[in-house]
């Protein structure tokens, strides 16, 4: 009957069973310059949240925090490297890259871009410089994209959306009577395919056999892994 084919899906969460956090930046930048601010997050999956002990990792050494953010007010070029997090005794997070700039011009992009993101660049000079005119290139051709003060609104990213950028300003100085044209270093933009999920046959510790229940876990391979159960009667 349709009743014994019906599927009841629940969100399951175990404490032994392992996730891995995710960290992301705000605002969405992965390079700052000296003296900027920048947060990052330890995210998990809700199903993982509650009162955990959040720890932090810069090359591979613990650094002092225990909350799911980490504030860096005042970006020092010692704060550059390679920060990791764990929540709780999850597994540790992939690691994301933080670079702190002492240039006077950098180019500003989402540390990861994925299919349907919407993607924003941002062409930022040091504070205090009189800046203008910022170009921005893909592949080394001018862009025809609409620029918004120094940002430019790509929109939704498609593969097509990957290449080599970097952007262009004019810096002024001594009252605007002398100028600089500037170039940034060149950031290359890989857009990464949509999330996939994997369903795998998983067994969970501390739950009770239930004869004819099917467990399954579906595993983002992008974002943390959720645990779904999937129940059917009749098995």
């Amino acid at each position: 009957s349709w009743s014994q084919l019906l599927f009841t899906i629940l969100i399951l969460y175990n404490e032994q069973t392992s996730f891995r956090p995710v960290i992301s930046f705000y605002p969405n930048w992965n390079q700052v310059f000296l003296g900027e601010s920048v947060t990052l997050s330890c995210n998990v999956a809700p199903i993982a949240q509650g009162n955990l002990g959040y720890s932090w990792y810069r090359d591979g050494e613990r650094i002092p925090g225990d909350q799911q953010r980490l504030v860096i007010q005042a970006a020092r070029v010692t704060d550059s490297g390679h920060y990791q997090c764990q929540a709780g005794a999850s597994e540790r997070s992939d690691s994301v890259t933080l670079d702190v700039k002492s240039n006077r011009l950098i180019l500003q992009a989402p540390p990861a871009v994925h299919e349907g993101d919407s993607l924003s660049l941002r062409c930022h000079s040091r504070p205090g410089y009189d800046s203008r005119n910022p170009v921005f290139y893909k592949d080394n051709k001018a862009i025809g994209f609409p620029v918004s003060g120094s940002e430019l609104q790509i929109g939704r990213a498609d593969v097509t959306a990957s290449g080599t950028y970097r952007c262009q300003k004019v810096i002024r100085f001594n009252s605007g009577r002398n100028y600089l044209i500037l170039n940034t270093d060149e950031k290359y933009i890989s857009v990464s395919g949509k999330t996939q999920l994997k369903p795998m046959l998983h067994s969970v510790k501390n739950l009770p056999p239930k004869p004819g229940k099917l467990f399954i876990v579906c595993e983002n391979q992008i974002m943390e892994k959720h645990k779904i159960g999937l129940f059917r009667s009749g098995l």
